[in-house]
């Protein structure tokens, strides 16, 4: 088990659990006293849970959302979803590579480049989003192979990690759970936030799609720190010290036109 995975599952538990004695972890996860303690040690510092004696307890303060499937998230905030998309088009250029990963407001701009006559090339992890885009004719669809997720019908796992770093993208277009300053970009699920960091990785320029909603909000996996990307499209956004942070770290925030005051 890789030590990403096995500290993902040490969340899990705690999260149904509430709390857990390292004896029960070492005896879940197969693993030495030695490594799980590192791992809660580690788990501990990034603030996910809180060493007790004997063992662990989860984070009062660390917010765990159920996740909703995927059609669920298409009917929420459709309308600041088409309006992030809209900005989100206007950054295309001809004969670009981009990536499009599996959520609702990315099949919004998938819907746009379907319609358009723009000429790309299109890697996706996503079936539904590559129905769209396959309206156009004058771009090449790439659909990464792999592990199909029956919540967000997205495809992960290591075929499609590998498969994606073989190629250098100009931009990647990501969507995500949570956006916060400390613990940086967040989904709620270990295989699709690895897919995800995976993406970012191979992007020139990397840019989340993300209504004003998912700012301050963590879900259980991270993707990656706030650093590690160059851009976020966003509805109104009426948190100023968020929006100083974000410049500070040279951190691009674009907000839709309807909602720039």
């Amino acid at each position: 088990m890789m030590p990403e995975e096995r500290r993902y599952k040490i969340i899990s538990l705690l999260y149904d659990e509430r709390s857990a004695t390292v004896v029960d972890l070492c005896q879940q996860l197969n693993a030495s006293e030695a490594t799980v303690r590192r791992d809660l040690s580690l788990l501990e510092e990034e603030g996910k849970l809180e060493r007790v004696h004997g063992g662990a307890i989860m984070k009062s303060n660390m917010p765990l959302d159920t996740e909703e499937s995927f059609g669920e998230k298409e009917w929420s905030n459709q309308s600041e979803k088409r309006l992030i998309a809209e900005k989100a088009f206007t950054h295309l250029r001809d004969y670009e590579s981009i990536f499009l990963d599996g959520g609702t407001t990315t099949l919004e701009l998938a819907k746009l480049i379907g319609r358009s006559h723009i000429k790309l090339n299109v890697f996706t992890n996503a079936p539904t989003i590559s129905a769209h885009i396959a309206k156009n004719e004058f771009v090449d669809l790439f659909l990464v192979g792999g592990k199909v997720r029956n919540n967000t019908l997205a495809i992960v796992g290591q075929m499609a990690i590998d498969t994606i770093r073989l190629f250098r993208l100009d931009k990647v277009f990501i969507g995500v759970n949570g956006i916060s300053l400390d613990y940086g970009l967040t989904t709620q699920n270990f295989e699709e936030a690895q897919m995800k960091k995976a993406v970012l990785e191979r992007g020139r320029e990397r840019i989340i799609l993300a209504d004003a909603t998912k700012f301050d909000k963590v879900a259980l996996c991270q993707i990656l720190p706030i650093a590690g990307i160059d851009e976020i499209i966003t509805s109104a956004l009426e948190d100023e010290e968020m929006k100083e942070a974000l410049k500070q770290k040279g951190i691009r925030l674009t907000e839709t036109e309807e909602n720039v005051r």
